[in-house]
């Protein structure tokens, strides 16, 4: 088989949130173990620690993300007999190729590679169990099946390489319609059901409330939630190494035509909603977020920590179906992948690791998860608690269980991020006045080239 292998891109500056809804330090540091850490839920704590084998010990090396560090200090404290060293490292996050680089040269000293890694990338393990790289171990003899089976399909699917299974899904990301109730109410709207009824108010906002904004379209992932949802053929995979990239598809330009007047007129900026610039005109108290599809992690880490939007205005509405569709298919942003390392000296502590972070780990309250897990008792978990959950203005929780089912599955995992090349070729021009309709064979081609260069055959259908 013809082996698709990760490029070196360029990020693009600026775009520095990545799926975990934020961003850490590029090289690695060592973490204190000896801090407070939050403690996990003990409901599920003995059946999921003991599918890897609870008794573990000995000496692991993990590296995480910032997100994912009070997860790993949680894991420490609960298990004394495990000593664990932890780094934190950027997480690959917005198609940083940090890790793919750090492997080549382990690679190449024989010596170095850290037991598990928590990648931002939901696409890492994919080139991660790949020659030249083959770091990834299969998890076949390290997790049951039995546990394995208690993930969604669609998580599975995008953990497994050549028939087997190389990861597990710490969150879903699956995208919903985020409502700001209080607003709506105050000015009287209904919330939309459609793509069209969103950008049929999204005009209307831009006459009645011109600074009022139904969305935005100048994040590194914002094709995930636009065109993925809409089912553009950008990454369908039709064999291991053959893939369709069509930009000229109906599903993307519809969906681009459809945006056009929304940008134009204000009301769908092309601006990161992690910058500094978006907090000021949008965030705060006054804040001017009426509508906005987007991940299931929007819910706090956007919402409530990074635009500090106060409490009781933000609720979920279900993902926005195209006009004439029986249903909803939904994009996704994230969906962060733990790997176990093939070379692990200590297999069985790493897989147990990894069996308590994504089935145990649970708090509560100010530290809770910032996403939906993606292991499904404790998703159920976790909903029942966002559900009493103070700073929204009603129940979340339908719409994200519902959209957990709807991702769309005909937009494949690949080798090679495709996030800088929707920056460079999209967002900074949509930043300069052009239209994302005029931009869209571009950036076909630019992914065209990135996935040939990756050693993808690529073809239009």
């Amino acid at each position: 088989m013809k082996n698709p292998l990760l490029p070196a891109v360029a990020v693009v500056a600026g775009l520095a949130v990545a799926m975990a809804a934020c961003g850490s330090s590029s090289s690695p540091k060592t973490a204190s173990t000896s801090s407070a850490a939050p403690s996990a839920s003990a409901s599920t704590s003995t059946a999921a620690s003991s599918s890897a084998g609870g008794d573990a010990s000995g000496s692991i090396t993990v590296w995480v993300d910032s997100v994912r560090l009070p997860a790993a200090q949680a894991y420490v404290k609960a298990h004394p007999n495990v000593k664990v060293d932890v780094q934190t490292y950027d997480g690959d996050g917005n198609g940083a190729t940090t890790m793919q680089t750090k492997i080549q040269l382990w690679n190449r000293s024989g010596s170095g590679w850290p037991d598990v890694v928590f990648s931002e990338q939901v696409n890492d393990p994919v080139w991660m169990a790949q020659k030249p790289f083959e770091y990834a171990a299969p998890l076949k003899d390290l997790i049951s099946q039995d546990l394995i089976s208690k993930w969604p399909a669609a998580s599975t699917a995008q953990c497994t390489v050549d028939g087997q299974q190389y990861c597990v899904q710490d969150n879903l990301a699956q995208v919903v319609l985020w409502v700001n109730k209080k607003l709506m109410d105050q000015f009287g709207y209904t919330v939309p059901t459609t793509w069209q009824e969103w950008a049929a108010l999204g005009q209307k906002v831009a006459k009645e409330h011109p600074g009022y904004i139904v969305g935005n379209i100048g994040d590194s992932f914002s094709h995930w939630i636009y065109l993925w949802g809409n089912q553009c053929p950008l990454e369908k995979l039709t064999g291991p190494s053959s893939l369709v990239i069509n930009a000229g598809d109906a599903h993307c330009t519809e969906m681009a035509s459809l945006l056009d007047p929304l940008i134009s007129n204000g009301t769908m900026p092309p601006l990161s909603v992690f910058t500094p610039d978006f907090a000021t005109k949008y965030g705060g108290a006054d804040d001017k977020v009426l509508l906005m599809p987007g991940p299931a992690w929007y819910s706090q880490a956007l919402f409530d920590s990074t635009l500090h939007i106060p409490a009781g205005q933000i609720t979920a509405a279900a993902p926005l179906k195209w006009e004439g569709d029986s249903t909803a298919t939904t994009g996704q942003v994230g969906g962060g992948p733990w790997i176990i390392s093939r070379h692990s000296k200590n297999l069985k502590a790493a897989a147990d690791f990894v069996v308590w972070e994504t089935t145990v780990y649970n708090p509560t309250g100010a530290d809770a998860r910032p996403g939906y897990p993606a292991y499904g008792p404790l998703a159920d978990s976790w909903l029942s608690a966002q559900a009493t959950n103070a700073y929204f203005a009603a129940d979340p929780t339908p719409a994200l269980k519902a959209a957990a089912s709807q991702i769309w599955s005909g937009w494949n995992l690949v080798t090679y991020p495709d996030q800088p090349v929707w920056s460079n070729t999209v967002v900074n021009a949509l930043v300069a006045g052009k239209s994302l309709s005029s931009l869209l064979p571009a950036f076909g081609d630019a992914l065209g080239q990135t996935a040939q260069a990756a050693g993808y055959t690529v073809a239009k259908n």
